[in-house]
């Protein structure tokens, strides 16, 4: 009887308890709510064409720094690019070794076998069973291969993103420096 009641008692304190928690989560949100972050676009069109003269040149500097976000995302890109092809690059190369052991081996046991050395039927199995290897390895190597060249065009692609992002930033850094000396003259006057 003490431990149904305990229980019961238990339960309804984790339901009080989750029920306030989510009136406190409901209470954050409805208080910055209230406050908005982003401006009334029909309120601000209200403005009079005179008062707006700083906006511009903001919105020219809001515009670089957008620019300049998008190029460092395509930096890091082309640095998990470059990654990404020297990781292929490492899978070629340990495939290749095994390709190289595989072979190897293989031989070893055609000299086993042009001998007449061990059981021949043992041997006979080992030797296809290593040219099988050797040949879905050399299928891995050709996937890898593949893997890649296609490497290397995202690396090119997103170079050629890179080059188009810098030279659009430096033909437009010129117009930035001169509307922000707009911005200091008019408001010192």
């Amino acid at each position: 009887m003490f431990l149904k009641k305990l229980s019961i008692l238990l339960v309804c304190a984790g339901i009080v308890i989750s029920f306030s928690c989510a009136g406190i989560e409901k209470g954050k949100n409805f208080a910055t709510g209230i406050i908005s972050h982003e401006v009334d676009e029909k309120l601000f069109s209200q403005v009079p064409d005179e008062k707006k003269g700083a906006i511009n040149p903001l919105l020219d500097t809001v515009n670089d720094a957008k620019d300049r976000l998008e190029l460092a995302k395509a930096l890091v890109n082309e640095k998990e690019a470059e990654l990404d092809l020297e990781k292929a690059k490492k899978g070629l190369a340990k495939t290749q070794l095994q390709i190289s052991e595989a072979e190897l081996n293989l031989e070893k046991m055609r000299a086993v076998q042009s001998e007449g050395l061990g059981d021949p039927k043992k041997v006979n199995q080992q030797v296809a069973k290593l040219e099988a290897k050797v040949y879905k390895l050399k299928g891995e190597e050709a996937k890898q291969k593949a893997k890649i060249e296609n490497a290397k065009l995202v690396v090119v692609e997103t170079q050629e993103k890179i080059d188009n992002l810098e030279t659009k930033s430096q033909k437009e850094t010129p117009e930035i420096e001169t509307k922000k000396e707009d911005i200091e003259t008019k408001t010192k006057e």
